[in-house]
């Protein structure tokens, strides 16, 4: 009879929790309906609608035709958006081939692209060969949203989404530095380097 109650319980306990679970797909058009808009209202959208929230099963398939379903992966995940035309994403490459080197094997990296196949190829050829590339299948011609088998990102480029093994997203970071004028390559990763070591902290602990 212990025992009984015991399974009852805990079968109980798992259901309430499912229940409670908010998942960002659910989320996402509800908070930003208007992204130039919005943008105003960063700090809220990422806090309410984006940090805690959880992601659900997505395939996707990288331009080798690999599929990777997002439930199946079994560690953490650093999902990127980024677009070719964005100056900031080629200005992340350098920092984010090297927590590749770093954490390789401790994270998956995906990355999802505004452009299609070809234009994500172009970008392949400077990123490490580890990290997970998947195209846009269809022309995008709004460039402040990105759909990729019913994930929607509607927050600039390039942005990062770190999500915990139990598919929870909980950390979230939008920009990059990239070389300028005023600023040269080795102080651009320098930066890039210090803020994802930030980033990842959380599921490297």
């Amino acid at each position: 009879m212990k025992k009984l109650l015991l399974v009852l319980l805990t079968l109980t306990v798992q259901i309430s929790f499912s229940q409670a679970k908010e998942f960002y797909k659910d989320a996402v058009n509800d908070c930003i309906v208007s992204p130039s808009k919005d943008a105003a209202m960063l700090n809220d959208i990422v806090e309410n609608c984006v940090k805690g929230k959880y992601v659900s099963n997505y395939d996707f398939t990288t331009i080798d035709g690999k599929v990777i379903s997002t439930d199946k992966v079994d560690k953490p995940i650093l999902l990127i958006v980024a677009a070719t035309w964005c100056a900031p994403c080629w200005g992340e490459i350098p920092a984010l081939n090297k927590m590749v080197e770093k954490y390789n094997g401790q994270m998956e990296f995906v990355m999802l692209f505004w452009d299609q196949k070809k234009g994500a190829e172009r970008m392949a050829k400077k990123l490490d060969k580890r990290i997970q590339l998947v195209a846009s299948s269809e022309e995008n011609s709004d460039k402040s949203t990105v759909t990729i088998n019913g994930f929607i990102h509607k927050l600039d480029y390039p942005t990062a989404y770190l999500i915990s093994k139990d598919k929870q997203i909980i950390n979230f970071k939008r920009g990059a530095a990239s070389p300028s004028k005023k600023m040269g390559w080795d102080e651009v990763n320098k930066i890039n380097e210090k803020q994802l070591e930030e980033f990842l902290k959380p599921v490297l602990q």
